[in-house]
C-alpha cells in the first residue's frame, strides 16, 4: 500500500503547525485575532481568482481581501458592525466584477467570488471567537476534527474505499473513507478536547457534526476548483495548495461548533 509525498507534505507542515501554535498559545490575543484576519484576507485574494475565468486586477483582489479580514475582526469581537461588514466582500465584488467585466457572466462571477469570500470571512472570524472566548484550545478541537478526519479519510479510502461518495465533485473519495473519516473527526475532537473543559457528550456531538459539515465544506470547495479547472486554490502553503484548499473543512465546522456549544450552554 503506497501513501505518496506524505513526507514531503509533511516537512512543509510542521512549521507551519508550530508557528500557528506559537501564536495562538505565546503571543499576546491581539496577534491571534490578526492571524485570523490575515488568513481571511488571504482566502478572499484567493476567492478573487478561483471564480474569476481571467482572475480580477490586483487592485480589486486586494480589496476584496482587505474587507475579508476586516470582517473576520469584526465578527471575531462580535463588534456592533460584525453584519454590516460580512456584506463588504461581497459589494467590494459587485463592483469590481462590474467595472472589470461588465454584465457578462456577472451572476456566476459574482455569486461564486461574494459567496467563497464571506463564507471564509465568516468561518476565520467565528474561529476568533472561539479563541476568545474558549481560548486556543477550542480552536485546535475544531482544526482536529477537520485534520485528523481528513487523514483518517485517506487512509481508509486509499486502502479500503470501494464505493464512491460523489465521483463528478471528487472521483477518489469514498463512502468507506466518509466513514473512516467520520470516526477520526470523533477521535480528533475527543483527544484534544481533553485538554479542555468541555464534557466528553459536547464533544461527541461537535466531532460527529463537525465530521459531517468538514466533509461537506470540501466537497463544496472541490467543486468550486473543478468546475474552474484547477487542481488547488493556490500555492502559498506549497505542498498544501491554498489557504481555501488547506481551511476549506474548518470554516465550515467552526459555526457549527458554536452552535453546538451554545446548545450545551458551554457559550452563552
Amino acid at each position: 500500500m503506497r501513501f505518496p509525498k506524505l513526507s514531503g507534505r509533511l516537512l512543509i507542515a510542521i512549521p507551519g503547525i508550530v508557528l500557528f501554535l506559537i501564536v495562538l498559545f505565546e503571543l499576546p490575543v491581539i496577534w491571534g485575532l490578526f492571524l485570523f484576519s490575515t488568513l481571511s484576507l488571504l482566502a478572499g485574494f484567493e476567492s478573487a481568482s478561483l471564480c474569476t475565468p481571467n482572475g480580477l486586477n490586483c487592485i480589486s483582489r486586494i480589496l476584496i481581501a482587505l474587507f475579508c479580514g476586516i470582517s473576520s475582526y469584526f465578527i471575531a469581537v462580535e463588534h456592533v458592525l460584525q453584519i454590516p461588514a460580512l456584506i463588504l466582500p461581497g459589494a467590494a465584488v459587485a463592483i469590481t466584477v462590474l467595472h472589470s467585466s461588465g454584465p457578462e457572466h456577472s451572476r456566476r462571477r459574482m455569486a461564486g467570488t461574494a459567496g467563497l469570500a464571506s463564507l471564509y470571512a465568516m468561518g476565520f472570524g467565528l474561529m476568533g471567537r472561539l479563541f476568545l472566548n474558549l481560548g486556543p484550545s477550542v480552536v485546535l478541537v475544531v482544526l482536529a476534527i477537520c485534520w485528523v478526519g481528513d487523514s483518517a479519510a485517506y487512509f481508509v479510502g486509499v486502502s479500503m474505499g470501494k464505493n464512491k461518495l460523489l465521483p463528478r465533485v471528487s472521483p477518489k473519495k469514498s463512502w468507506e473513507g466518509f466513514f473512516g473519516g467520520l470516526a477520526g473527526s470523533i477521535v480528533g475532537a475527543l483527544a484534544v478536547g481533553h485538554f479542555t473543559d468541555i464534557a466528553v457528550v459536547p464533544l461527541l456531538v461537535l466531532g460527529f457534526a463537525g465530521g459531517i459539515a468538514g466533509v461537506y465544506g470540501d466537497l463544496f470547495e472541490s467543486a468550486l476548483k473543478r468546475d474552474a479547472g484547477v487542481k488547488d486554490s493556490g500555492s502559498i502553503l506549497l505542498g498544501h495548495g491554498g489557504i481555501l484548499d488547506r481551511f476549506d473543512s474548518a470554516v465550515v465546522v467552526a459555526p457549527v461548533a458554536l452552535a453546538v456549544l451554545h446548545l450545551f450552554e458551554i457559550i452563552t
